[in-house]
């Protein structure tokens, strides 16, 4: 699973049909089975949330 953040402020560029098919499809390509958008944006550390 590749997961996503951007800076809020581009959350709704990424989610436009063309931009969106195009990251899926490139995330496809190098053998992601699913692709994700964290709708909270890009936090510092939030990769460690979990541990």
């Amino acid at each position: 699973m590749a997961r996503i953040e951007v800076p809020a402020r581009d959350i709704m560029k990424l989610a436009e049909d063309t931009m969106r098919e195009k990251i899926y499809e490139k995330f496809k390509k190098i053998g992601f089975l699913f692709v994700t958008l964290d709708l909270k944006g890009y936090r510092l550390g939030s990769m460690n949330a979990t541990l």
